[in-house]
This record gives C-alpha cells, structure tokens and sequence, in this order.
C-alpha cells in the first residue's frame, strides 16, 4: 500500500470515527449528562422537532418594534431551514412563514397527543419540496451535538447468567439489543418511582419548576416499550440488584435515516403495501439468545413497523392511491396512541404528517371518521403572495443575474401580476365575502396613484411586512391590530387559485426569452404587452383581475416620475443660490456672449437655454425661447430699479440681503423638486443630450444642460440602484411616455 493511500484511508476512518459512530454511554453517565444539560437531554420528538426549527430560522424580525398596534407580523429568515444546502430550494413567504412558525411553537407547549398534521395546499405550491428539505435539515440536526436524542441500548452480558463459572469466559458473549421504538432511557425508570427518582436527581429548585410544566408531561405518564419493560423486570427478577440491571443498561444517541426507515419513514402514493400474514416484526437471532438466558417467551422480541417511527416522524406523500389505505390504517394509532401486535399492546408516539391538495379533502370527510377528524390540524400552504419571495423562485432556477437585464423594479412587478392572479377580488368572489381592506379604508379610490380598485397592490404590501409610505396619516393611525389581524386572516382564503408555481415559472420563461435579446433592459412595456398579448385571451381575463395592470404601470409611473424628480433636485442651498446670482448677473448681458459673475466667479456662456433652465426654474413654467427672454428682461428691469432705489454705495452691500435675491431664490425653492423637470420637457436638447450621455456627443451641449443630465443619471445610478444604461433609458422611458402629462 502506498503511502498516499494509507494517508486518504486514515484520514477517512479518523473522521468517520468521529462523525459516524453512535455515541454508546451508560446510565450513570447518561443521568450525569441530563444533570448537566436537561432541557437538552429531555426531549421527544416534538420537542426536538420545534428546536431544530428554531435553531435554523432564529427569532423573527420586527420593521416596526415601537408600534403599539403590532400582532407579531415579523420576518423570518427560512433559508438556512429551506434553501441552503437544498437541491431543489424552497422560499417561504412571509405569510407562510409565520403560520409555520405558530405551529411548530405549539410543539413545546404542554403535552402532545398523536395527531396527523396535513399541509393543504393546491398543485405546484411546493409542497414537497418544503416538506423533503425540511427532513433533510431535521436528519442533519439529529446529528449533531446540539440536535442529539437518547435512545435505550441493552448489552447483556451472558456470563453473569452462567451457573458453572468456565476458566475462560470468552465463550460467553455480550448481547447487544437495541430498542426498536427508539425510546427515551429516562422511561425505564418504571412509571410509579419516575418522579421520586427525578426529584432527586435534581436539586436546582428552578429546573424542577421547569421540568414539572406542561411540556415536560411525557416524563412521568410515558411508557417504555414491552421489550425494555419485560427484560427491566425479567433482569430484576434474576439478578436481584437494580444496579446490576442498569449495568447493562445504556444510552445510544438516535440515529434517524429517511432512507433505511429509522426513525423516519416517508411513503408516497404509489409505493406499495407489503401484504404480511403476520404484521409482527422481530428477530430470530436475538430472540434465541433471549430465550436461551430467560426462559421461552419471557421477553418477546416482538414488534410492529409503527415501532420505527415511534419518538420519530411519519410522512405520507399525497392523500392519494396506497396512501388512502395507509391513512385509514393510522385512524387507531393516532386515536387511541396504541397499536396491537398480537396479543402486545404497543405504545406509539410520533409525529405524524400528511400532504394534501384540496380535493384530497373529499376523501377524509367522505369516510366519516369523525374521532380520526378531530385529532387532524390542517396546516394552510398556498401559493406566493408576495412579491419579493416570488422572484427568489425564478432566481433560485434562471441565475441571481437575470436582475441586471431589467430596469429596477419590473422584476418584481411581473411578479406582481403572477401574485395578483392568486387574490381575491369582490368580482371573484361576489357571494359573502366582506373586503376587510374596506373596512380600513373606506375610499380606496384616493390612492388610485398608488393602487388598484381592488386594494390588491396594498395587500401584498401589507403581506410582506410594509406599511406603505403613501398612505395618509389618518389612515397609519387607524391601522390598528384589529384590521391588522382581518387582513391577515383574509390570506388566509387567498393562495389557492390563479397561476401555480409551475405555471409562473413557465410563463417568465417565455416572458424572459422573448425580451432579454432586445439589447435593451427589460421595461414595464414589455410586462404590459406579454400579459395582454402573449398568453392569450382566456387565460389573462380568467387570472388576473380586470384593469390590474393599467393600475400597476400607472404605480410604476408615478414612482419612477418621483425618482427622476428627486434626481434632479439640487437640493443644495449653495448651489440654488449660485444659479440665483448667476441669473441676475447675466441678465445684464447679452445672448451669445461670455462673461464672468463678479458674484460667484463663475464662467458662463449666456445662451438662451440658460435663460430658459433658470428662468423656468424660478417661475414655475415651462417657457419657450420667446417667454424665457422676456422673463429675464423683466428680472432685468427689476434688478436695475433695486440698484437704484435700495443699492445707492453697492460697493459695502451684499446682495443676497435684497429683496430681489430672497424673492427669486424662495420662488426658486419651492418650484424645483415639483417642477423639477418641468423646465427640460419642451428644450429638445434635453432629451438628446440623454441620448447622448456618455459619448462625445454630450460634450457639444450646453454647460449648464450637461451638469443637470450628469447630476440626474448620477443620482440615479447612486441612489435608486439603476445603472447607467438603466438610469438613460428610464428617463426616455418618462419624457416619451410624458409622465409629467400623466399626473400634471
């Protein structure tokens, strides 16, 4: 053996040992470990199934900490539970992943009772995915430290039991059982002597206090299994010595494997069922060698294959097919916790789990199985209802760089209109339904800038955790928990219909393929002309709600008008002022002409588009070559008349303290952020000089003209994620829509 490959084996079978070997411990070090660690040591199940959730997603985010009227709407972070490490990921949305959250935390709260736990949902809503990955992340956190579980372990040492000692004892062999139900070592402890026994293992008055609430229950009233019980007293019969049966007592941690069916076990509709004439399981060997020590039949190595899943999880796959049988087979398990194997009655406590679509509902109801109805916990799973989650699926399959072909925020509304084929309407849902949004806001129609008719844009922000900006103050403050809590609740109903996962995933395909070889960024037209014109009729006016779309672009315009607006205001006071004394200045001289402020220093070329940019700026309109001249010869005459009348010995006097300067530069302040563009709309030259930024083009224009682009484009490129192309093509997409018309 070469060196090389003696070193690869050894480093393997030094992190195997480490990592692969079941940790075996005895009692004694087993009780002195649950000292140390209890809340640890003591779990079942449920227990440990609600903290490798919440060791994965953490405590969730709250946006709006201080808010009085807060029901606990918060942000989790699901993808360490969900996405890493996923083949296939799955993205929960925020609704989702509070319910979720609520019901994994009942898990800890008092004792459990068997009950099957079904997440309803409609075809292509991710069900199986969600629930594989959340297995593949229990499995992983069963194995490691913080995620170990006890089982009980049996090593039986045949010699104690010789009655003629051999000089060699090796002939004696060590048998070792494991429990097949995977039960907790503390209950072997028999039931009537477990609480004495727990009083006095601890003596910290707060870790008694804990250990006797509700969660902690199991402790004292479970059970262990008919093996570990009929050999506990089969061994105290014999050797006489309870220490010398926990000798052989021990702990092993819990190996839980999907695939062998230890612990987990995991069946889809068409696996079929094992037909048995005996359903008993057992085995031959060790049941010799028990037979061989205690007497036939004392201790019977007999079990069911419930037995594998107790303190474990059972899934079923779809209400479909073999699993219909299987689920009626579970009506006493989980009924009565007890399943009869011959003439043993064995305990069963596991976490039962089932998937289902909507129509599989028809088939439990239409058993009547009214005491197996009541111990059912349906567990709502639509689809995406919000947006940003829903654009997390088409990166997770396209590439996280299918952002940079779109202009910001078009991705997320193609996603918009994928989620509003999910909601409810009043026209979809004319019969009985009462709009809590309407309850909040009376008159919707108020924010026909922001939002649709139908509230549809507000709720999915509500949905995602925001509460919008635009809405009026009275409105935030009658936002209270009680409407808080009717919306929420109202998603509840929603989710179940429109374009399933599959069917959104397939349709941004085709929207993608068709427009990202334009050479230019995705816009909001090509949103508009796809769900209008590409998927054809029948389909747009059955799933997505009437006028929706006009209402989205009509959002999508005022947002980006706003964003030019804002990138265009020199909200600088030194530079308004400059521009302010720059004006007074070089009305005094004439169009063509270059001279310098004795104001500010500045060179300046005195052109009509100078006259046209400052003068608009400071009344307010947009004036032509005409209306700019003559408002400079008026500020003109003005300027000349305060150097008269109020300006005698100018030389000592600043002219800022005029009044002629405060009242341009007031006037100034308050037309330029809402008039912003106002003054570039009708100068052709500003639309060209876009066109031409970052060529040598630009540079044929205007000074002034040429800061005004570079300041805008730079502002957006700076402070509203747009890039350079986007920032270009964004402010064409305004001038020629003319945005400044639309909500003029």
């Amino acid at each position: 053996m070469s060196s090389s490959v003696k070193e690869a084996l050894d480093r393997l079978k030094q992190e195997m040992d480490k990592k692969e070997k079941r940790t075996i411990i005895s009692f004694s070090q087993f009780l002195e470990e649950a000292q140390n660690n209890p809340y640890a040591v003591f779990r079942n199940i449920f227990q440990l199934f609600h903290d490798m959730v919440k060791t994965y997603v953490g405590e969730g985010k709250d946006e709006y900490p201080d808010d009085p009227e807060s029901i606990g709407f918060v942000q989790y972070d699901c993808a360490k539970l969900f996405v890493e490490g996923a083949d296939n990921p799955f993205f929960a949305d925020r609704l989702f992943a509070n319910r979720f959250i609520r019901s994994i935390e009942t898990f800890r709260q008092g004792a459990q009772q068997n009950q099957m736990h079904i997440f309803e949902g409609p075809s292509g809503c991710g069900k199986s995915t969600f629930f594989n990955n959340l297995l593949k992340k229990f499995e992983e956190y069963a194995d490691t430290k913080e995620g170990r579980s006890w089982e009980i372990f049996w090593i039986i040492d045949e010699a104690v039991f010789s009655q003629t000692k051999k000089e060699n004892d090796a002939c004696f062999q060590k048998i070792e059982i494991y429990c097949p139900s995977h039960d907790h070592p503390i209950l072997l402890i028999p039931k009537n002597y477990r609480t004495y026994f727990l009083d006095r293992l601890f003596k910290d008055k707060e870790i008694k206090k804990r250990l006797a609430e509700k969660e902690y229950e199991w402790l004292f009233n479970d059970e262990v299994c008919t093996i570990c019980k009929s050999l506990f007293w089969v061994l105290f019969d014999k050797l006489g010595s309870l220490d010398k049966v926990l000798d052989m007592v021990y702990a092993r941690s819990y190996k839980f494997d999907r695939r062998l069916g230890e612990g987990i076990s995991v069946f889809n509709p068409g696996d079929k069922q094992i037909q048995m004439k005996n359903p008993a399981l057992g085995d031959a060997q060790i049941q010799r060698k028990l037979d061989a020590i205690f007497g036939a039949n004392l201790v019977k190595y007999v079990f069911s294959r419930h037995a594998k899943t107790n303190n474990g999880i059972y899934v079923l796959m779809d209400i479909k097919a073999e699993n219909k049988e299987r689920l009626l087979e579970l009506h006493n398990v989980i009924s009565e916790g007890v399943h009869k194997v011959g003439d043993i009655e064995e305990r069963v406590n596991s976490l039962f789990f089932a998937l289902m679509t909507p129509e599989d509902k028809e088939f439990i109801q239409e058993e009547k199985i009214q005491s197996f109805q009541e111990r059912i916990k349906y567990h709502k799973m639509p689809y995406i209802l919000e947006p940003q989650t829903e654009i997390k699926v088409y990166r997770s399959i396209f590439g996280s760089q299918i952002d940079g072909y779109f202009l910001p925020r078009v991705f997320e509304n193609f996603a918009r209109v994928i989620i509003s084929s999910r909601m409810n309407t009043e026209s979809n849902h004319p019969e009985g339904w009462i709009n809590p949004l309407k309850k909040w806001i009376k008159n919707i129609e108020k924010y026909e800038k922001y939002c649709d008719e139908n509230g549809l844009l507000l709720r999915m922000e509500i949905y995602s955790g925001i509460i919008p900006s635009w809405l009026s103050e009275e409105d935030k403050k009658n936002f209270t928990a009680m409407h808080r809590k009717n919306l929420i609740s109202e998603a509840e109903k929603e989710g179940g219909e429109g374009f399933s996962g599959r069917e959104s995933i397939r349709l941004f395909r085709e929207f993608f393929n068709r427009y990202s070889p334009r050479g230019k960024l995705i816009d909001m037209k090509c949103v508009d002309d796809f769900f209008k014109h590409k998927i054809g009729r029948d389909k747009r006016d059955k799933h997505i709600p009437e006028n929706f779309l006009k209402s989205l672009i009509k959002w999508y315009d005022y947002i980006v008008l706003n964003e030019i607006k804002e990138s265009l205001y020199f909200y600088n006071k030194e530079q308004i002022s400059k521009d302010i004394l720059n004006y007074l200045f070089v009305v005094n001289h004439d169009v063509g002409s270059k001279t310098k402020c004795k104001f500010t220093g500045e060179e300046i070329e005195v052109t009509v588009d100078f006259f046209k940019l400052i003068g608009s700026f400071i009344s307010g309109e947009q004036l032509n070559d005409k209306d700019a001249l003559a408002f400079a010869q008026e500020v003109q005459r003005k300027y000349v008349e305060v150097m008269a009348q109020e300006l005698q010995g100018f030389e000592g006097k600043n002219i800022t303290e005029t009044e002629l300067y405060q009242e341009l530069f007031n006037s100034y302040v308050r037309n330029l952020k809402e008039k912003a563009l106002q003054p570039f709309l009708k100068n052709e030259n500003f639309r060209e000089a876009i066109k031409s930024f970052g060529t040598e083009e630009f540079k044929t224009f205007d000074t002034r003209l040429r800061d005004h682009v570079k300041y805008m484009i730079g502002n957006l490129v700076g402070k509203c994620d747009y890039t350079e192309q986007g920032a270009q093509e964004i402010c064409l997409y305004a001038i020629d829509n003319k945005l400044v018309e639309k909500f003029s």
